[in-house]
């Protein structure tokens, strides 16, 4: 099979068939970063770019747009496509329905921006994007702990359920940004008088940061250009605190996992009676990279429900919310 360019629309035909190939968009906007990728419906990449966080509820929604609107403008510089039959935004801050107005709106202005011509958008959770994606008509439950946190489950029937994902300043337990607001806190704690034992996560940081006292370390935290996710990187000398046996840090990965059980206990039982070939799908650098925190988050899930299993995605989200938008299409 071979392609050849149609000059007329700007479009792709298939040499062999004379068909004009469907293109999607698919677009994972989180708090840390985004991802775009314009890709056929056999999963063919043609463009893709990672650029800064698109949640507006960490940058606002000015800054947000010009993202989408930069990330959308420089697919088109790149592939000439013009045509898009499906493009599925999955963006974090969708929490509500007011959120959902919100990044509609500023999707829709992001879209009108561009030189696309796009046949349907669909705008959505990142997590219920991506369980989507993953589960396709099966029943199935998502579990992320990355710089935030949210369990997501399906019976595989349209019914879909939420626990967690209400943001850094009211949730969010177990993810990075909580962990590392923990490790902060146990420094400062120490400092104070308040912790009796010392930390060697206050070595750990202080290396990490380059700085030697806690007034400089106040100082990094409320510097002008702060963000959730460089709070959510100091969660990264988790592990090594682990590793060297330290009290507090072994205390932080315990509640971490048990937050992130409480999140799955309470998805599973909204969604229904479970099945043994039920599977919760893990994603996240926490669940990833912090192998004690996700053998006692299995423990403490299997304690209530010993008949799923696990997987640990090794995709991108990316391909994950690619797929979700081919699936639209069938």
């Amino acid at each position: 099979m071979f392609k050849v360019k149609n000059g007329c629309n700007n479009t792709w035909m298939n040499g062999e068939e004379g068909k004009m190939t469907q293109y999607i968009l698919a677009v994972d906007g989180g708090a840390t970063k985004t991802v775009l990728s314009l890709r056929d419906i056999k999963g063919n990449i043609y463009f893709e770019k990672t650029s800064t966080s698109t949640n507006y509820q960490a940058i606002g929604t000015e800054k947000a747009e010009k993202v989408l609107t930069d990330l959308l403008g420089d697919a088109y510089k790149e592939t000439g496509i013009r045509a898009i039959d499906i493009a599925a935004f999955a963006m974090a801050g969708i929490d509500t329905i007011k959120g959902l107005s919100i990044v509609q709106l500023m999707v829709d202005r992001s879209c009108k921006n561009s030189p696309f011509q796009i046949g349907r958008i669909i705008v959505e959770n990142d997590v219920q994007s991506t369980l989507i994606g993953l589960t396709g008509k099966q029943p199935g439950a998502l579990v992320i702990s990355g710089t935030g946190s949210a369990a997501y489950a399906t019976d595989g029937k349209g019914k879909i359920v939420r626990s967690g994902g209400w943001g850094h300043r009211v949730g969010d337990e177990g993810s990075g940004y909580w962990i590392g607001r923990e490790i902060l806190n146990a420094i400062f704690r120490f400092e104070d008088g308040r912790l009796q034992k010392p930390t060697v996560l206050t070595d750990l940081v202080y290396d990490m940061l380059q700085i030697s006292n806690i007034e400089q370390l106040n100082d990094w935290i409320y510097h002008p250009d702060y963000t959730n996710a460089q709070i959510a990187n100091i969660s990264r000398v988790l592990p090594k605190a682990i590793s060297l046996g330290d009290e507090r840090a072994i205390d932080i990965a315990c509640n971490a996992a048990k937050e992130l059980a409480l999140m799955t206990h309470a998805v599973l039982r909204k969604v229904g009676q479970i099945n043994e070939d039920f599977t919760v799908y893990l994603n996240g650098g926490v669940l990833k990279s912090n192998a004690v925190i996700l053998k006692l988050y299995k423990d403490y899930v299997k304690e209530k429900y010993p008949r799923i299993s696990f997987h640990l995605c090794n995709q991108n989200p990316i391909d994950y919310i690619a797929n979700r938008a081919i699936l639209s299409l069938q």
